[in-house]
């Protein structure tokens, strides 16, 4: 065999190099395969949008406040540093309805701002409007007005003239209505009145609202009251978050035994600053500190209840009181009957008050339900469901996956079959099965089920058992290993992606489970936290639906499972991608 010379590159001009024609480039497949591929890539995108939003959702309503759950606005707003009080809220932009045509909306807004703004200027403004701008104030009452009464005219009339729509926003402004708007956009921090009540249930009222300025004092900070008729304003100022904090001293004389008091009831009217409350107490010969503070992030009335230790500690019920401490002994030449009563206004940060704003509506959460209590509750369940689960499923799998005995095959379709048996036909049978047993009103009927084995994960696990090799079994067998122990060394580990996909599955229907409890659970205090947090809807003293409240209890339920989904989804997938597979 002859060796081939390589031919000797030839050399080429400049002006030949440009007229050879171009090779092709090898960039070119890739770009269109990305481009060919890339409406599936967004449509990934698209669909994982639509499945999180309402997770999104429902952590931005978890976040409002009553206030804002009124508004048309899909996320929560930001609060910010304040620095000032009394001050004018700010109004978001009017908003034209999608009925209006344009040019008639042009038309009609201007005359409507006139006609607000003329009532505001007829209305007395109240305690604290002398203390900001009182133009400003009134056109942002004017805005206000606008805002709330043009979702509540006809939609009919923005067919119809100018005039018409005019006579029927004329109609709808009331004083009334002037006047709680005045109220609305002037935020301020102001002290209502102080009660104390004992544990007898006389009520005493130590300071009514207009003696405020003349029996408290400001102890420190850049502060002063402004009196009014029933109520005072705290006019305050902060140089930054990290300014000193306001205290207010209130020294009154207590009508009744101190050892029998059971709370303080402190009216006030937030400001909207998500500032934070504290307060001591000094009565009967002992220091009182406060165990909770509290936020200004309202600008509707409340009370804020300082509880010294009680019989309310032991209950159930909603922790709506700021509990108390004994800190250390007062004085011991001090009067008994002398109360001393403080409250620390200190300054949020923006950082602050968002946290701040974070942490009242989840604390809510605890204190309106035994919440580590359902938490317990749920574990428990969960963990003995999951390992019953996991144990009859491998073992009657096993049966039927590997061993060879009569009947076996009417036997896996009779168990096929009961999946088709829907659970409201078992319901009643099995609730009286479970009453019989004296087991009503336990958390055995959640759990024990779960030890007889569930035909779909029975199933599940058949399938993967069947793809394992039948050497690993008869090399076993060799070694004189018996069935169980077969079982438990050699096929079960061969399983883990099966088994971890059944734990998640079992994880999520036992954690969400609401029915079952709600068939056979009478005692609160064996409620998981799926049941446990329906009280929330249910037991809100003020009425209605506090669904702030709710979704914040459906955020922490919602997120042990999608955190246990996203750190075990590598396995979850496994188990189910390779049942059925020959290995």
């Amino acid at each position: 065999m002859t060796e081939v010379e390589e031919a000797p590159p030839v050399a080429r001009t400049p002006e030949e190099h440009a007229a050879m024609p171009l090779a092709p480039s090898r960039k070119t497949p890739r770009i269109l395969t990305i481009l060919s591929r890339g409406w599936i890539h967004l449509l990934l995108v698209t669909a994982i949008g639509i499945f999180l939003f309402p997770f999104i959702y429902m952590v931005g309503t978890s976040l409002k406040t009553d206030e804002e759950l009124t508004e048309s606005d899909w996320f929560p707003a930001v609060p910010k540093f304040v620095a000032d009080s009394p001050r004018i809220r700010a109004v978001r932009q009017i908003i034209k309805p999608d009925e209006a045509p344009q040019a008639k909306w042009d038309e009609v807004l201007p005359k409507l701002k006139e006609i607000t703004r003329s009532a505001a200027n007829k209305t007395n403004l109240p305690t604290g409007g002398a203390l900001v701008d009182a133009e400003a104030y009134r056109t942002a009452t004017s805005d206000f007005l606008v805002d709330r009464l043009i979702p509540r005219l006809n939609l009919d009339l923005w067919t119809q003239d100018t005039g018409r729509i005019v006579d029927a926003f004329k109609a709808a402004l009331t004083p009334d209505m002037v006047r709680d708007a005045l109220d609305n956009r002037l935020a301020r921090f102001e002290l209502r009145g102080l009660q104390a009540r004992t544990m007898d249930s006389h009520i005493y009222n130590l300071t009514p609202g207009s003696a405020i300025a003349s029996t408290w004092s400001i102890a420190s900070g850049n502060a002063s009251f402004v009196q009014g008729a029933d109520a005072a304003i705290v006019r305050y100022h902060f140089e930054s978050g990290a300014d000193q904090p306001i205290v207010l001293r209130c020294e009154f004389d207590y009508p009744g035994e101190p050892d029998k008091l059971h709370k303080l009831m402190l009216a006030l009217r937030p400001d909207d600053s998500w500032h934070q409350v504290n307060a001591t107490l000094d009565l009967g010969g002992v220091h009182w500190v406060s165990k909770k503070t509290k936020y200004l992030g309202t600008n509707r009335k409340l009370s804020i209840l300082f509880q010294p230790p009680s019989f309310d500690d032991t209950t159930d019920r909603r922790r709506i009181w700021v509990p108390m401490k004994n800190a250390i002994a007062s004085p011991a030449d001090s009067d008994p009957k002398r109360g001393i009563l403080t409250i620390t206004l200190s300054p949020s940060s923006t950082v602050g008050a968002v946290w701040g704003k974070v942490h009242a509506n989840y604390q809510r959460v605890f204190e309106s339900i035994p919440f580590w209590r359902y938490i317990g509750n749920s574990l428990w369940i969960v963990a003995l469901a999951t390992l019953g689960t996991l144990f009859s499923s491998s073992f009657v799998a096993y049966a039927f996956a590997r061993l060879n005995w009569p009947g076996r095959t009417v036997a896996f379709g009779l168990l096929l079959a009961t999946m088709m048996l829907p659970a409201q036909v078992t319901m009643i049978p099995s609730f009286m099965i479970w009453r019989g047993a004296g087991l009503y009103n336990t958390l055995c009927p959640l759990w024990i089920p779960a030890w007889f084995g569930t035909a779909f994960f029975i199933f599940l696990m058949v399938q993967h058992m069947r793809t394992i090799p039948k050497d690993l079994e008869e090399a076993a067998r060799i070694d004189g290993a018996s069935t169980l122990r077969t079982w438990a060394q050699i096929i079960l580990p061969e399983t883990k992606p099966a088994l971890a996909a059944i734990a998640i599955m079992v994880f999520m229907g036992s954690w969400n489970e609401f029915m079952a409890p709600l068939i056979y659970l009478r005692d609160q205090s064996l409620f998981p936290l799926s049941l446990g947090l329906y009280n929330l809807r249910l037991d809100n003293p003020e009425g209605g639906t506090d669904w702030t409240l709710i979704m914040a209890g459906n955020v922490l339920m919602t997120f042990p499972v999608v955190l246990v989904f996203f750190l075990f989804q590598k396995y979850f997938v496994q188990g189910l991608t390779m049942t059925g597979m020959k290995a």
